[in-house]
């Protein structure tokens, strides 16, 4: 049986905290703070701080290093499989990930933000293509990663200076709608062209992203097993450029003050920006696996090693307190981010509790009891 890695489950748990910062604003606030961070939220220099610095460190960044990690994840599965001896690794990967499908399904059914159902679609074709070169899946994954950038400035042209959906786009769009909703706050619901552009943007991050995680996993990068320099040195070369592209992104809105004009082009640099910072981060956190105390680092694993758990209990939370107890209340930055500190510090002492009772998590062993029903 293979033991675990400690450094995935340690970068596993930081992205799983992570995601709560950015996704609970899905809950509390209008859609539209997710994009344009003018729209809510943000009512002194200490909100504008937190929202500024969750653009440049967070937004996008901690749900990379997931689907990185996803992606790792699927190749472990199917090593670990072969090691059992078990006749074909592959379909039992597909069984698995059909079974997320359901999961997925049932928690988009109650959350249009659930990544679950994605990462099920997205797993076929890495389970198919895995083992392919690492240079062909390295140029898969910048391209699919970068589609988002690619196709931003092509979406723009859709829309007018005000954001309204342009005549001759109709016939493609006939819901006629522009930025509404997404850039600006008087609607819930998003035009057919910004979802458009949505989708594919998110489709083509994620799977570009767990491709990166095979090449990272294939190169031995992910397990922690490089020394200090190595990752010290992937630091040094990527995060500063990542930094500066997304920086970048900042500047420009700020300067054109959220001009609808630039809504959706603006975000090329910062979608630029994911992969450098995401290696930046997985050099950074796996020296932190090295170095920190077990004592502090068990807290951060044990989150990691509950991360399905995790994840969808972060659905549920936020729809107790932000759409139930909470949900007349309007949420400042500084109101929220409370808010999600108080659902980390659950995460970390019930997931090392429970662990230290049980051997997986109940989501995780309830997933895992179902993939090997028939083995």
């Amino acid at each position: 049986m293979q033991e675990r890695i400690s450094n995935l489950d340690f970068i596993r748990g930081v992205a799983v905290l992570g995601i709560l910062i950015m996704n609970s604003r899905f809950f509390a606030m209008p859609k539209s703070a997710m994009f344009n961070i003018s729209t809510a939220g943000a009512e002194n220099f200490i909100d504008w701080s937190i929202l500024i610095l969750s653009q440049l460190f967070v937004a996008d960044k901690m749900m990379g290093l997931f689907s990185i990690l996803f992606g790792a994840s699927i190749v472990l599965f199917i090593e670990s499989a072969k090691s059992k001896k078990i006749k074909n690794p592959r379909l039992l990967s597909l069984w698995r990930n059909f079974l997320l499908l359901i999961f997925g399904g049932i928690h988009a059914s109650f959350w249009v933000g659930d990544v679950l159902l994605l990462y099920a679609c997205c797993a076929v074709i890495i389970i198919i293509i895995h083992n392919r070169s690492i240079k062909l899946l390295v140029i898969l994954s910048i391209l699919l990663t970068y589609f988002g950038a690619i196709i931003a400035p092509l979406f723009q042209m859709l829309f007018d200076n005000e954001g309204n959906l342009i005549s001759s786009a109709r016939e493609s769009f006939p819901d006629g709608k522009g930025l509404e909703g997404y850039w600006f706050v008087d609607s819930s619901k998003w035009g057919e062209a910004i979802q458009s552009f949505f989708g594919l943007d998110a489709v083509g991050r994620a799977l570009g992203m767990m491709l990166l995680g095979v090449v990272l996993y294939r190169l031995y990068i992910l397990q922690g097993t490089k020394d200090q320099l190595f990752y010290k040195k992937i630091i040094y070369m990527f995060l500063p450029i990542g930094l500066v592209l997304t920086s970048i992104n900042i500047v420009w809105l700020y300067l054109e003050n959220y001009d609808p004009s630039i809504a959706v082009v603006s975000s090329l640099p910062m979608k630029l920006g994911i992969i450098p910072i995401c290696i930046g981060y997985i050099g950074i956190l796996s020296i932190f696996n090295m170095n920190l105390s077990e004592k502090i680092a068990i807290y951060i694993k044990s989150c990691g090693k509950m991360a399905f758990t995790n994840y969808i209990t972060q659905t549920l939370l936020c729809f107790i307190f932000l759409e139930g107890i909470f949900q007349n209340h309007s949420f400042s930055i500084i109101e929220l981010s409370t808010f999600v500190m108080f659902v980390w510090a659950l995460q970390l002492f019930w997931s090392k509790f429970w662990l230290e009772k049980f051997k997986y998590g109940p989501l995780e062993w309830f997933w895992r009891k179902l993939t090997y029903i028939n083995s």
